[in-house]
């Protein structure tokens, strides 16, 4: 892959920083994938890894009545959910905090529920898994989604795409790792075309829109801001050769 914009980073943070999630998902798959949950207690103590702005964060607030520490390494993000929670009163059941998913600083075993949208690539399965198991109380529950190949010898632009994620693999190697690491898997199912686009890329390419007026003027900008944009229209093209599924698994 070539070199990035010179601006691409700053332009990137900008364009995701205002969406209303980093990642795909929506409500209804997050409830979807709870409900495979099927004895939680009714007051679960859930630990959100990578929980970006905190989409996903708000809706397991709504979903369960249970407290949720929520964890993520971006200090802005956190900023940005701490507001949101003061705003909506929960700030007595959700405690976002910035840290690090491959060391949460929790003891071990204290949770009933270990949650993760789109953040576990950052580790790889094989490394990431065995860390949220070790969060889990006995027979806990862990649901977490992960971009898996669909299709063999995707083009090229799309292999670039997940580049950063090497170690990228079907459901069956998703489905391997995961009994390798002391869980066995309750569900999975893949996330929809509107977890895509209704939350996530339609409001990235308005985003991208807005930004391209205010930097008119800027090339180097711009240019980050195609960058970006490519993303999304990888996908409108090649959304066969990849998609990302929501696995929920038990300790």
């Amino acid at each position: 892959m070539s070199e990035p914009a010179p601006r691409h980073w700053e332009i990137f943070l900008e364009v995701f920083e205002a969406l209303p999630r980093q990642g795909p998902g929506s409500r209804a798959s997050t409830a979807r994938a709870l409900k495979l949950c099927g004895d939680l207690p009714p007051s679960p103590s859930v630990l959100d890894l990578g929980c970006g702005t905190g989409a996903q964060t708000l809706h397991l607030a709504e979903l369960t009545s249970g407290c949720i520490v929520a964890i993520d390494s971006h200090a802005p993000s956190i900023e940005r959910l701490c507001q949101t929670v003061t705003d909506l009163g929960l700030a007595n059941r959700v405690f976002p905090r910035v840290g690090d998913i491959a060391h949460p600083q929790e003891p071990p075993e204290s949770f009933d529920l270990v949650w993760s949208e789109g953040a576990l690539y950052n580790l790889g399965l094989e490394r990431a898994l065995p860390i949220c198991r070790d969060m889990l109380r006995p027979r806990a529950y862990l649901g977490f989604t992960d971009a898996i190949w669909r299709k063999q010898s995707p083009p090229p632009e799309v292999r670039a795409m997940f580049e950063d994620y090497p170690t990228m693999g079907t459901v069956g190697d998703a489905l391997g790792v995961i009994a390798q690491s002391g869980l066995s898997t309750v569900g999975h199912f893949t996330l929809p075309h509107e977890a895509w686009w209704d939350d996530f890329y339609a409001p990235m390419e308005r985003r991208i829109e807005t930004l391209r007026t205010t930097y008119a003027g800027a090339p180097n900008a711009l240019a980050a801001l195609e960058e970006v944009a490519q993303e999304p229209e990888i996908h409108r093209r090649h959304s066969a050769y990849y998609a990302y599924e929501f696995f929920v698994a038990r300790r």
